[in-house]
């Protein structure tokens, strides 16, 4: 009996282990994504910007050299950079975050649905915890059960070696 009970207690305790470590892995995961995609966020941003303050000055120097056409075409792509880094900021989550949480996680990807494994990872460790605690509740009541029945015996037995006397 007592060796079932171990074994019993030690699956529980595997099976809360990993529940904890499944809930740490995915929220290493969303926390790593995250991070990643605002560094590529703001890498690409400040790239653009450099690309833009460089084809702002090439424009402000033709502008200045009486070449029409070359500034006008350094401008639209100026603006274009514009649109692109506009672009990145509006579209960051899809562009940037989601594929790091599908590269790191191969079934989950967006954030909607790491946070979902989170709270049913979170759901399986509670679930863990409590059938750990019933077992340990069940284990403790079982000992007083028997430790109260063999002090009731001992305290007959006395009791009835001290009547013979």
């Amino acid at each position: 009996m007592a060796n079932g009970v171990l074994n019993q207690a030690k699956e529980e305790l595997t099976e809360y282990s990993r529940s904890l470590g499944n809930i740490g892995r995915l929220r290493l995961i969303g926390i790593v994504s995250r991070v990643l995609g605002l560094f590529l966020m703001i890498l690409t941003v400040v790239l653009c910007a450099l690309a833009l303050f460089t084809f702002g000055a090439v424009a402000a120097i033709d502008a200045m050299a009486i070449y029409m056409p070359v500034w006008a075409a350094a401008l639209i792509i100026g603006c274009s950079y514009i649109v692109i880094i506009i672009l990145a900021i509006v579209c960051r989550k899809p562009l940037f975050v989601h594929p790091f949480i599908k590269l790191l996680s191969k079934q989950i990807r967006s954030e909607e649905e790491l946070a979902l494994k989170i709270i049913e990872a979170e759901h399986n460790a509670d679930l863990q915890r409590v059938r750990m605690q019933c077992q340990i509740d069940n284990v403790t009541r079982e000992w007083e059960f028997y430790m109260n029945l063999f002090s009731r015996l001992r305290e007959v037995i006395r009791k009835l070696f001290h009547k013979e006397k």
